[in-house]
């Protein structure tokens, strides 16, 4: 069932930008409401919607979520993204790996208890957003309107090739502008080369990413920041009086946007302090880190759904992309990641999942729901 239920995921373009996920999100919800599952599908921007579908009564929540969107296909695809292709045990197209793969087999497993009656004590939903690849809007919207009950625990099917992942760093991305002064270049005495002035304080960026690999985290790696664009010139015969560049940080509990902000400041005055040089720090990108303890009852669930299906016992590790699970805790959820693929096959042309892979999740996700 997995596999034909990813099939039809497959086919709609949820590319974001722009993501149009309302007609998936209507498409899974009418497959869910012939199953006889309460359905409701949640706007959230234009053409843009989650969809949530839930069974049972009970103060015990199960929520199994992942998102529509997908990534751009890109060029230097063999096989057609939209459609899956399988090939030696694997399946092609854009969205199996991430995560549509997932979905389906979180569809699969819940299609099965509901038609064998053995939800048990417990409320099972699944939330399957929108916009997760840019702002997590999708997870916003779902965790401001979702009624939390006694116990609220979430399994994340990103791929973790289904290994049970307590944890993921954030991500803060920076502009930073650095002001010179424009001239002539043949009188380049007469203004100040905003490009070398830019050149000085990125290689003071990376040896202040070579003292963050010092700060030793428990289960996370240590944080990291990196330039990954930058631009500034005017034409070949001008010395420019701007350039920018982003910066990319990688961050860890107790990291936020405003501290980083203020040491890349703090940056720029050392290198600058006796300079006539002028910058602007600009914000775009805020996401939190997320942790939630090794010993919490989402991973003795996981472990048991484990042990349930005869598996050897996995280290619990942290996935090592930013996702939404730090959404969730925020907001007092008990999650951790679990779900089919490599994070290896992600956004890659060609992306595939192993059938073995998208098989296993199937079952796990049911052994979980009965673990609970």
């Amino acid at each position: 069932m997995a596999v034909q239920l990813m099939e039809g995921l497959v086919k709609f373009d949820t590319s974001n930008a722009p993501g149009n996920e309302r007609p998936l999100a209507e498409y899974i919800a009418d497959i869910l409401q012939k199953e006889g599952f309460s359905v409701e599908v949640q706007e959230v921007a234009e053409n843009r919607a989650n969809v949530v579908a839930s069974m049972g009564a009970s103060d015990r929540s199960l929520i199994l979520t992942g998102h529509l969107d997908v990534v751009p296909p890109g060029s230097g695809w063999k096989e057609e993204p939209f459609r899956v292709t399988e090939k030696e045990g694997r399946f092609y197209g854009r969205g199996t790996c991430d995560m549509k793969g997932g979905l389906a087999a979180m569809m699969a497993a819940a299609i099965k208890v509901k038609r064998e009656n053995t939800l048990g004590n417990k409320n099972l939903v699944l939330a399957f957003v929108a916009d997760e690849e840019i702002d997590g809007t999708g997870t916003k919207y779902f965790v401001k309107h979702f009624k939390k009950r006694r116990q609220n625990i979430v399994v994340i099917g990103e791929p973790t090739q289904n290994e049970i992942h307590v944890a993921h760093r954030g991500v803060v991305r920076l502009r930073v502008g650095i002001y010179g002064k424009q001239c002539h270049s043949g009188r380049p005495c007469e203004g100040v080369n905003a490009l070398t002035l830019l050149g000085r304080f990125l290689v003071e960026v990376e040896g202040w990413n070579q003292r963050k690999q010092k700060l030793i985290q428990p289960i996370l790696p240590p944080p990291t920041v990196a330039a990954t664009t930058a631009a500034g010139g005017v034409k070949d015969n001008v010395i420019p009086g701007y350039a920018e560049a982003v910066l990319d940080f990688r961050t860890v509990p107790g990291d936020t946007a405003e501290k980083l902000a203020e040491e890349t400041e703090m940056l720029l005055k050392r290198i600058f302090e006796t300079e006539n040089v002028s910058w602007t720090i600009e914000k775009y990108i805020d996401v939190a880190p997320g942790m939630t303890d090794p010993k919490a009852g989402s991973v003795k669930i996981a472990q048991q759904a484990y042990r349930r299906l005869g598996w050897p016992e996995t280290e619990v590790t942290y996935f090592s992309a930013c996702c939404d699970m730090s959404c969730f805790l925020a907001e007092g959820f008990d999650a951790i990641l679990c779900g089919p693929g490599s994070l290896a096959q992600a956004h890659v042309a060609d992306e595939y999942i192993e059938r073995q892979q998208l098989e296993d999740a199937v079952d796990f996700y049911e052994s979980y729901i009965l673990s609970m």
